[in-house]
């Protein structure tokens, strides 16, 4: 059984797609064979943001119905290891039993899973995931965005479900001179336990151009850390000015 990881998120606009992109790349540089599921219905972006939008026929809809799984799954070129299930594109396609029945033959198939969902407070799906499903929490430092991860952390830990916290967009000025809160008061609002910290960077803004990170840059060192630390490997956080 392979390792299913979640990402979800409160409002829309953190990056949480642009995560589950970077820890897909991560992970696959780990040589590990991952798939990406987009489960935004009618929004769906990671084919777009991968380069898979051109080659994309089927999705998570067709598998449901009946298709292989190997018939909706796309390669990511440049991409160690690296899937993609595109999102259906229209809304309400997602049966909740058949989706169950996926995840859980997905997971015998391969050795990580990472389901990108929508923002948001809907978490009907989330019970479908496999046993050991967990569930990273993106939020941004901004004062918004930390209220709604702790709406989210809290149903979460409503609904046992283990999750974790990942801060993206990060910047160490803006802290430093208190515009956004502080990593401690970041975790201490959501309830979560931090497994990572993703620097803001114009890198990950271009992803959707690029469809690529710098095997050495700071996100991709960001991603990897918490891919590692995901994997049992103990990594420290650098020093916030280096991040």
């Amino acid at each position: 059984m392979g390792q299913v990881y979640a990402v979800t998120s409160g409002k829309g606009g953190v990056g949480k797609s642009t995560v589950a992109a970077g820890l897909g790349f991560a992970f696959g540089k780990l040589g590990k064979k991952t798939l990406l599921i987009d489960m935004d219905e009618g929004l769906r972006c990671l084919d777009l943001m991968l380069g898979a939008d051109k080659s994309a026929v089927f999705d998570l809809s067709d598998i449901l119905m009946g298709k292989e799984i190997s018939d909706a799954v796309y390669k990511i070129d440049g991409a160690d290891g690296l899937f993609l299930i595109p999102a259906p594109r229209s809304v309400g396609m997602i049966d909740a039993y058949l989706f169950s029945a996926f995840a859980k033959q997905a997971a015998e198939s391969w050795d990580v899973l990472i389901f990108d969902f929508p923002a948001g407070m809907d978490f009907s799906l989330y019970s479908c995931l496999p046993d050991g499903a967990l569930f990273l929490t993106v939020a941004a430092p901004d004062p918004v965005s930390v209220r709604d991860s702790a709406a989210v952390g809290g149903r979460l830990l409503e609904l046992s479900c283990a999750a974790r916290l990942i801060i993206n967009n990060f910047r160490y000025s803006f802290s430093k001179r208190r515009i956004f809160r502080g990593i401690d008061d970041i975790i201490d609002s959501s309830g979560l336990q931090l497994l990572g910290i993703v620097p803001y960077s114009s890198e990950l803004m271009l992803l959707p151009v690029t469809h690529s990170l710098k095997p050495k840059s700071k996100p991709m060192s960001a991603f990897l850390r918490i891919a590692k630390r995901l994997e049992g490997e103990r990594v420290l956080l650098p020093n916030l000015k280096k991040l």
